[in-house]
């Protein structure tokens, strides 16, 4: 495939949050119809906790009318009529003021897209039988060779960017024809709305499935950005709705509260970074009562995090807050230093620090040579590590420096000024995993004074 149009300036600044808004929040429980009773409205109440967390994208995983055709509940993932809000969620009115409120947070919002095709039972397969070829998942898929198709599908998307404004899409299973999305994201441009397209396979100007799991080495993300994709981005899927979708009821996130896992995929990953709504304080999911563990709706309950609603009250435990605290520092720093702490391999450099502790993590440091360096220091064990390191001053410009400003990002706002010979013999304690500030220690250091003045 040839390289698409160029990504928008802001994807390398993202963190992405994915959620299902009839599951993201519950004004009536499980509803009336046992699929989640969220609606845009209730989602748009939650803007002001996610720009709070520091989040500034939104993957909606569910907007237009849709069916239960999968694990018994109702998901964007069984589609019906891509082109028609779901009623239940609200209309094309409600659609419009949750973007209009999540962009006045700062929030850009990406919405789901089933490319393949829609249920066997939507009005589309009987007033366009011409659209259609085949099936995959139950389901009838698109041709897109037709041109009557092509021609919808184009408009379709455009629209939802001129009319609703929203900022791009996650595209379930594959782009399928990824020239329909030139098409698709030239004429976004043309209206002066660049957006940001992410296929689940494959990629465009991410990949959601390219790099996931946690980032515990982001020296070996970085060669990887570097060697394969020169300076084009790559995301980092810490989770997503996948999660449980064919197991028990249970926990299926990833980090379940380890702030190792947390801070190395959000604080300062190379990547542009994406977590599960919940995630971030270690919610403990609740399936709703029609949730299957079989993909057709058999089986006993099930644990697709998809399915699963987040109980809100969970944040009044001083542990899962704790959680909740700790992500919300990552990202703030994340948010300070954006000009080292980006997506974008071509900002700035990076590389190890040397030294050693029993965790087996790599301290590493983003650095613009001869000008500031931020360095994080991680422990994936139950038990407090010093670590002794020795930063590498003249790699990172600061040989021949008398003072170097250290500030510790996440816990002490105030520079102070160390000399070279301390920080060739810098000593790091970092707290035991999966608890309140442990996990992760980070520090931003430069050759400015505090006042901003250079030495």
């Amino acid at each position: 495939m040839a390289d698409p149009p160029a990504a928008p300036d802001w994807v390398s600044d993202l963190v992405i949050y994915e959620l299902n808004p009839r599951t993201f929040t519950s004004p009536h429980g499980p509803g009336a119809d046992g699929h989640g009773s969220g609606t845009f409205a209730s989602l748009a109440e939650r803007l002001p906790y996610l720009a709070d967390l520091g989040v500034n994208a939104i993957w909606m995983a569910g907007h237009a009318r849709s069916t239960d055709h999968f694990y018994g509940i109702w998901s964007a993932y069984a589609a019906d009529r891509p082109d028609l809000v779901d009623p239940a969620l609200g209309t094309p009115e409600d659609l419009r003021a949750l973007v209009a409120a999540a962009h006045a947070h700062g929030i850009r919002v990406l919405l789901d897209v089933i490319a393949h095709g829609v249920v066997t039972g939507s009005a589309l397969v009987r007033e366009h039988p011409g659209w259609f070829r085949g099936g995959s998942w139950g389901m009838a898929d698109f041709d897109y060779t037709d041109p009557g198709f092509r021609q919808w599908w184009v408009e379709l998307w455009t629209g939802y960017v001129r009319d609703f404004d929203v900022d791009g899409y996650r595209v379930d299973v594959s782009l399928v024809d990824p020239a329909v999305w030139d098409e698709i994201t030239a004429r976004c441009a043309a209206l002066g709305k660049p957006i940001a397209v992410i296929p689940e396979n494959g990629r465009y100007h991410l990949g959601q499935q390219e790099v996931h799991g946690p980032a515990l080495d982001p020296v070996l993300d970085w060669a990887v950005a570097r060697e394969f994709h020169g300076n084009r981005l790559t995301l980092r899927q810490l989770s997503c709705h996948d999660r449980g979708w064919e197991a028990l009821p249970g926990n299926h996130y990833v980090a379940r509260g380890s702030r190792a896992k947390l801070g190395y995929g959000l604080l300062l990953n190379p990547q542009v970074p994406l977590f599960f709504a919940g995630e971030e304080f270690d919610a403990d999911p609740v399936p709703l009562p029609r949730l299957r563990q079989g993909l057709f709706g058999t089986g006993g309950p099930g644990g697709w995090l998809y399915g699963c609603r987040l109980d809100w009250s969970q944040l009044d435990d001083p542990a899962r807050r704790a959680v909740h605290d700790d992500t919300r520092r990552f990202l703030a720093a994340r948010r300070r230093y954006r000009h080292l702490v980006t997506a974008d391999p071509g900002a700035g450099e990076m590389v190890r620090a040397a030294g050693n502790g029993a965790s087996a993590l790599v301290p590493w440091l983003r650095y613009r040579p001869g000008e500031d360096a931020v360095l994080v220091v991680g422990n994936d064990l139950p038990r407090p590590v010093e670590f002794a390191l020795s930063l590498p001053l003249r790699e990172l410009g600061f040989a021949g420096a008398e003072t170097v400003w250290v500030t510790d990002i996440l816990a002490d706002p105030a520079p102070r000024p160390m000399t070279p010979d301390q920080l060739t013999d810098l000593r790091v304690g970092v707290g035991a995993d999966y608890t309140p500030g442990g996990g992760v220690r980070a520090f931003h250091l430069s050759l400015l004074e505090p006042s901003g003045e250079p030495r």
